[in-house]
């Protein structure tokens, strides 16, 4: 059987797409962001197409919750061999631009301050570096594995509106970026998806299960670190 995949910051778009693309092809998925509500109905839509899928409820914020959570999901479902890891707030692109981003914890550059840098810091760096450390022993032992990190637009351009996320979403390529030669001669991929089109069902390239296609693609063929969609 296929090593687990954690997807962490899982939804019922792109975190949903991933789970399926994945479990469709044999691994056990476990399904982690805040609140059980939110992940139940996701994993019961993996179970009825015959998907093994866990449930574990934690706020990535929270290091010990998250790495509890991963802990509990390899001991349930086996080995985790696969990280995805793309927590960022999602919005409806019903009316079309960006939403009211103060109430998703946006600020816009000139705004930004200490805190809010820190906060969206905390939600995409410090969550990601939780959640490596506590699947990547496991994985270097084995000398197989990867690590999957999705970002937006602002990783790599200029959008004032999101200026806190793009100090945190840069940072967090960069970081895997660093990391990822080192890793790759252990047997680890780290992969890096820059989402730059609005993630919508029918939206074309940004459709969650194209998006969800062109992550296995780069799974499967660890010929590269980086793709970028919209770009």
């Amino acid at each position: 059987m296929s090593s687990t995949i954690a997807v962490v910051g899982a939804g019922p778009g792109l975190g949903r797409a991933i789970a399926r693309r994945f479990g469709a092809a044999g691994h056990p998925v476990a399904l982690i962001s805040r609140t059980r509500a939110k992940l139940q109905p996701i994993a019961d839509s993996l179970a009825a197409e015959g998907i093994t899928a866990g449930v574990y409820p934690a706020d990535v914020t929270d290091a010990s919750a998250l790495t509890g959570a991963l802990e509990s999901a390899a001991a349930d479902l086996g080995p985790i061999g696969v990280l995805s890891y793309s927590p960022a707030a999602t919005w409806t692109h019903d009316g079309g631009g960006l939403p009211d981003t103060a109430a998703l914890g946006y600020t816009a550059a000139l705004e930004t301050t200490p805190e809010s840098a820190r906060a969206q810091f905390d939600l995409i760096v410090g969550g990601a570096l939780t959640a490596a450390a506590a699947v990547l022993p496991a994985m270097r032992e084995a000398g197989e594995g990867a690590l999957l990190f999705t970002t937006g637009a602002s990783t790599f351009l200029p959008i004032p509106a999101l200026g806190n996320a793009a100090i945190a979403q840069a940072g967090l390529r960069q970081w895997a970026n660093t990391v990822q030669g080192d890793l790759a001669a252990e047997g680890v991929y780290v992969g890096h998806l820059c989402v730059g089109v609005a993630i919508v069902p029918g939206g074309g390239e940004g459709d969650p299960d194209a998006l969800a296609d062109r992550w296995y693609r780069l799974f499967q063929a660890r010929d590269a670190f980086e793709a970028t969609v919209g770009f």
